[in-house]
């Protein structure tokens, strides 16, 4: 059968008709309008493959097929998908346009960057915005399936660990679990100034508001899990030492039973873990933990009192003055050259 069909060779062949769609699919927007679009074939019944413009989509979805495998003869309709739309596309994506002249062509939620006096290769076109009419995005219609939403705050390198740190073991293992169960992540920073957070944060006030938004945190860090639990969302902490140190033993006083070794907790473990925090019991119990911390600390203010009279004693910390020497020596000539260096450029 040749490729260079015309609409008229495929009706006098009696083809059964077959859709191929493509589109950039880039975004998760895309992604919406393209099954929209799969569901409106479905309900006619109407056969169908989809192709990405580039290989790099591929891997969104494993049924989408390589645009250099396909067939032209086998499809009788080319439906092109949302995003913008130029004359200049049309020929960067030849392997698809030039391939598939033959079809019927309907263009989908596209933006027509041109006028469609100087720019319509479709015979139908359904579009989302142009110069004569504009549509809602389809992806209105599309109904998505509510997922929980985690927090992920993890802690960086802490050299006073030395070998018994396993932070990156505990994150490797969190991030398996974000990937196995399909929830929804944002990724969190107890760090200020804003200028070391890697996510923006400049305050409590903004990291807490967050926080009171999550289905539950998954954290290395000890502040990452005392103040979700601060704001009652369940948490699962993986103490970045291996052994437990700070994190297990503050979970260890709230109460919180869902804290675990880096070096023995699996998989398994922390997909049963997120169960129970995703849960009405996980929750009601992260929400009990706040009233029995503050109720813990009641004695403090007075035992602060009381350590502002105490007198100082210098010899508790003699030994750790280091001795003069040529450390202690270049240290001072290094400061003293910091605050040359300060002076000079705050002049």
């Amino acid at each position: 059968m040749s490729l260079e069909m015309t609409n008229t060779d495929i009706f006098q062949a009696n083809l059964p008709a077959r859709a191929i769609l493509v589109g950039h699919f880039s975004t998760v927007g895309d992604v919406e309008v393209l099954r929209q679009t799969e569901q409106r074939l479905q309900a006619l019944g109407m056969a169908y493959d989809v192709t990405p413009y580039t290989d790099a989509r591929l891997s969104v979805d494993p049924s989408w097929l390589d645009r250099f495998t396909l067939n032209p003869a086998r499809y009788t309709h080319l439906i092109v998908i949302c995003g913008p739309f130029t004359p200049a596309m049309a020929v960067q994506h030849d392997t698809i346009f030039a391939r598939f002249q033959h079809c019927v062509h309907i263009g989908v939620n596209l933006t027509m960057v041109e006028s469609l006096d100087r720019f319509n290769p479709f015979e139908v076109l359904l579009e989302r915005d142009s110069d004569r009419t504009v549509r809602a995005d389809l992806s209105f219609r599309e109904t998505s399936p509510s997922v929980p939403v985690v927090g992920i705050c993890l802690a960086g390198p802490q050299r006073e660990y030395a070998g018994r740190h396993r932070g990156d073991l505990a994150a490797a293992k969190l991030r398996r679990l974000i990937e196995r169960s399909g929830v929804a992540f944002i990724e969190l920073d107890t760090s200020v100034p804003v200028e070391t957070n890697r996510f923006g944060l400049s305050n409590a006030a903004q990291f807490e508001a967050i926080l009171g938004r999550l289905d539950a945190m998954l954290t290395t860090r000890l502040h990452g899990m005392v103040l979700a639990l601060k704001n009652g969302i369940p948490t699962i902490a993986i103490d970045p030492v291996s052994g437990g140190d700070k994190v297990t033993r503050q979970a260890g006083k709230l109460g919180w039973t869902e804290v675990f070794d880096p070096d023995l907790v699996s998989d398994e473990d922390l997909s049963a873990a997120l169960t129970r925090c995703l849960s009405k019991a996980g929750r009601a119990k992260a929400c009990l933990v706040k009233d029995a911390a503050i109720l813990s600390l009641a004695d403090f203010d007075t035992e602060f009192e009381a350590a502002l009279q105490v007198p100082a004693q210098p010899e508790l910390r003699a030994h750790l003055i280091p001795k003069a020497g040529k450390v202690l020596e270049w240290r001072k000539r290094f400061k003293a050259w910091k605050r040359r260096r300060r002076a000079k450029t705050s002049h």
